[in-house]
């Protein structure tokens, strides 16, 4: 833990949104939504003195396992949001993040709740959380959801497979494929005009393993209700998963 005397409680992150992170329907993506979730919580681990650069002098990466966000307004091209961030809670192994997304007039738009842990890289094995952070949260902290991500259930039919190779544009630092691409990989499965008539409402994903560069991946899909649907990508040279999500929609009016 940093020794600084500013350390912040709840961080906060102001963003404009440009022509550029908007979709077809002048709204900001979920994907945009959450690179700025990513960046506040980047900066906040940064401040608490655990931030990347804190952790790769020790040979440890920040992993990001889960995540739940459910928006109830995606905000549109010109308004500015504040994101909102900090730690929920952390056990033996993971740390929680919970975050809000707030427009203009402080209304809350959205909210997140992510599981993280952190692995050795040199070992590739997870750590305990008490050997690299020492931060308490307390019992009353607030938390946007009752509990924290959960397990998603397996697919066992498929509705619907898009094909996807990656492309180097698609890695991080670590040249592992961002997260962030997982859930536009999946989006972008959806026909367009599904996409066009309906509105995301609530998206969960569990983080199962690392994609590297010109691996193929297949999308598939699975119809779980009228708008709810199951979604896995898997690699197709060694049939591994890579990720499992659900998302949620309605009708956009």
């Amino acid at each position: 833990m940093s020794e600084n005397n500013d350390l912040v409680k709840v961080w906060k992150n102001n963003h404009k949104i440009h022509s550029y992170e908007v979709d077809f329907k002048s709204c900001a993506t979920l994907t945009i939504l959450c690179q700025f979730m990513q960046e506040a919580a980047w900066n906040h681990a940064e401040n608490l003195g655990v931030g990347f650069s804190h952790l790769l002098d020790k040979n440890l990466i920040w992993v990001l396992s889960r995540q739940t966000t459910k928006i109830n307004s995606f905000p549109k091209w010109g308004e500015t949001i504040t994101i909102h961030t900090w730690p929920s809670g952390k056990d033996r192994l993971f740390c929680y993040r919970d975050f809000k997304i707030l427009d203009e007039q402080d209304n809350v738009i959205g909210i997140a709740t992510t599981t993280w842990f952190v692995v050795d890289i040199k070992k590739r094995k997870p750590q305990r959380t008490d050997s690299y952070i020492q931060l308490e949260t307390s019992d009353d902290v607030e938390k946007v959801f009752s509990s924290f991500p959960t397990k998603i259930e397996t697919l066992y039919s498929i509705d619907q497979t898009k094909f996807i190779q990656i492309n180097f544009s698609d890695l991080d630092v670590n040249e592992h494929v961002n997260n962030v691409k997982y859930i536009e990989y999946i989006l972008y499965s959806f026909p367009f005009e599904f996409v066009k008539t309906h509105k995301l409402t609530l998206f969960e994903i569990n983080y199962l393993s690392e994609a590297l560069y010109n691996d193929e991946i297949d999308v598939r899909s699975e119809k779980k209700g009228d708008m709810a649907y199951l979604h896995s990508l898997m690699r197709n040279n060694d049939n591994t998963e890579l990720c499992r999500a659900k998302t949620y929609w309605e009708k956009d009016s």
